[in-house]
């Protein structure tokens, strides 16, 4: 296969974007709140939150983790943010996509692609089957944020959902 053919491969894959509406609950500082679920083998190549309600008081410091279905524990794709109390509905939350890597409360302005090779910082991270969730270790008394994921399935069936 010649590199021309495989861009040619590539760029007839479909990249699928899901929305995952979000809750009070999700940031309400008791338990995990299920975002995404990944069915398959997924390639993730962006995902970012739009704040949709200010979120309140309380010094919240969400995080995003991972929960495989089989084998092992749960690892963070993100380290938690700094407190986002008052931030302001329409503020986009972004991810570096480096495991471990920053969540950041933004202005209406979200990520771009400056490099065509290189989605987000982190490249693409492949997620098997399993939870993407997000964690809140203090409660914020009010505020929702919407959650998006765009990825490439990367066998047939493969499939992320709103949780």
């Amino acid at each position: 296969m010649t590199l021309g053919t495989r861009a040619q491969l590539f760029q007839s894959r479909t990249f699928r974007t899901v929305r995952r509406a979000g809750l009070y609950a999700d940031i309400d500082g008791v338990g995990d709140a299920n975002l995404f679920n990944v069915s398959g083998v997924c390639a993730v190549h962006y995902m970012f939150g739009v704040i949709t309600t200010v979120i309140g008081a309380g010094l919240a410091v969400p995080q995003l983790q991972f929960t495989p279905t089989v084998g092992a524990v749960q690892v963070p794709l993100s380290a938690a943010a700094a407190a986002i109390n008052a931030a302001a509905a329409g503020s986009i939350i972004t991810w570096t996509g480096l495991l471990g890597g920053a969540l950041t409360v933004g202005g209406a302005l979200g990520m771009s692609d400056v490099n065509a090779n290189s989605d987000w910082a982190g490249g693409v991270i492949t997620l098997v089957a399993g939870i993407i969730q997000l964690t809140n270790a203090v409660d914020a008394v009010s505020g929702v944020i919407d959650w998006y994921v765009m990825y490439l399935p990367q066998i047939a069936g493969s499939l992320i959902t709103s949780a």
